[in-house]
């Protein structure tokens, strides 16, 4: 059918991931979504996008938290798409295509030129035994400090000071009420 039109993923968590819109499809980081993006910046239900017999598309905001762009400008209302344009959703790029054109030219995943490219490394700016993958599988305990969840991305120095804070203030309090009493 010469109408068919395909979304693929060309930039972000998904690139290369890509659907053929023959129908209403709902866009979301929700399981339940007809494409699922792994984008946390992607609301749960973002945008859906409706086909038109002529090859080209509808796209809507669902009141995403982060909106959806439209060729870099921010969707106000439903908006109309042809083979070319691009969403942003998230961090994530969608590019609108014809089936035909991706057949040709293949996948249109921007590549990140070899330059920037950088091997993974582990972050400095977190204690290494938070940072180790196997310990965010294991159950997360809580330190003095306080919440298991945001601890893991304080580091050393941020938690003593946390730790700290407490006793910093009852000495606070105490210099008060010592110079309060001895002014009276």
């Amino acid at each position: 059918m010469a109408g068919e039109i395909n979304l693929e993923v060309i930039e972000g968590p998904d690139a290369g991931k890509q659907i053929i819109i023959d129908h209403p499809i709902v866009i979301g980081r929700d399981p339940q979504s007809d494409f699922v993006l792994a984008d946390g910046e992607v609301s749960g239900r973002h945008a859906r996008i409706t086909p038109s017999p002529d090859g080209s598309a509808t796209v809507e905001d669902l009141e995403s938290t982060n909106g959806t762009f439209v060729n870099h400008n921010e969707l106000e209302g439903p908006a109309h798409l042809e083979a070319g344009d691009e969403l942003l959703l998230g961090v994530s790029v969608l590019q609108l295509r014809t089936v035909d054109d991706f057949r040709a030219r293949g996948s249109g995943v921007i590549q990140l030129p070899p330059g920037l490219a950088m091997a993974e490394r582990t972050p400095t700016y977190v204690n290494p035994e938070v940072a180790r993958v196997d310990q965010v599988a294991a159950q997360p305990s809580a330190t003095p400090a306080g919440h298991p969840t945001v601890d893991r991305y304080l580091d050393v120095r941020v938690r003593r000071r946390a730790q700290l804070a407490p006793l910093a203030f009852l000495v606070l309090i105490c210099i008060a009420l010592i110079i309060y009493f001895s002014i009276k």
